[in-house]
């Protein structure tokens, strides 16, 4: 029965079904005591009167299930149709709130690294670096790219006597410890710099220039990238500042933690370095 139908002939549809069932049970059971033998006119007429009743309740419930499936593909289409809108509607609402993205794709490491090197200079306010991956930053360009990479060295240290400069590392290779080293004798006003014990899932590295600007710098990941978008950043530059606060200060702008420098040094990839 249709559950969108009136009350009334719900109920009346109910009551039908229940006389139908009824009425033919009971022929039934007259017939199979052999009552009904003694009326001539349903004498030899059961199994017809029989089938009869049968039919009519197959063709009802075929008009009632077919009218049922009916309903439900009417529903189901409306439901794909709003769903389908929504979809749409939140495709539209996606793309609208990424109006404004500004994306640079690199080919290759040194196109990146030439491109820090132009934001390095360009710097008004602050950078803050994230240098944790486990492969050093464009390696494998370097080694093609010295120069480039010379002006990198060069450009943070210009960049952190004159603007904030943040770095977080993590100590998982010798050349991180000849950077820490590096900076302590540098002893830049403006560049600070803690450590993060090292975790062990897959860690992207990135810088943020002046709080407008994100640079991926990952040699674990393929895709090499600069994006500006005011809620990405946002982003980003959360994350980065939960890492900080979790992090072991080494280098608060002039105040070096002499113990933490010991202590990095000591460490497996300290007396490597030294060997």
């Amino acid at each position: 029965m249709n559950n969108d139908s009136p009350k009334w002939l719900n109920s009346f549809e109910i009551i039908l079904l229940s006389i139908t069932v009824i009425l033919s049970g009971l022929v039934s059971i007259l017939d199979f005591l052999g009552v009904l033998d003694s009326v001539s006119w349903l004498a030899g007429r059961i199994p017809t009167l029989t089938l009869l009743v049968i039919g009519l309740m197959a063709g009802y419930l075929i008009i009632e299930r077919k009218s049922h499936l009916e309903k439900m593909n009417r529903d189901l289409g409306n439901s794909i149709e709003n769903l389908s809108h929504e979809l749409r509607k939140s495709t539209e609402s996606t793309i609208a709130s990424l109006n404004g993205v500004e994306i640079k794709l690199f080919d290759s490491g040194t196109e990146l690294l030439q491109y820090v090197n132009q934001r390095l200079k360009q710097a008004q306010n602050q950078i803050d670096d994230l240098s944790w991956s486990p492969i050093i930053g464009l390696k494998s360009d370097l080694n093609t790219s010295r120069k480039a990479y010379q002006e990198y060295e060069e450009h943070i240290t210009k960049a952190s006597s004159k603007i904030a400069y943040r770095e977080v590392m993590v100590f998982n290779h010798p050349a991180r410890i000849e950077n820490l080293q590096r900076r302590i004798a540098e002893n830049a006003p403006g560049y600070s710099c803690s450590y993060y014990e090292t975790p062990i899932v897959p860690l992207l590295q990135f810088m943020i220039i002046d709080r407008q600007e994100v640079i991926v710098l990952s040699d674990q990941f393929q895709t090499k990238f600069a994006l500006r978008h005011p809620h990405i950043v946002k982003l980003f530059q959360e994350y980065y500042e939960e890492i900080w606060r979790n992090s072991t200060p080494i280098k608060i702008k002039t105040e070096i933690k002499s113990d933490v420098v010991s202590k990095i040094l000591n460490t497996d990839w300290g007396f490597a370095l030294r060997k």
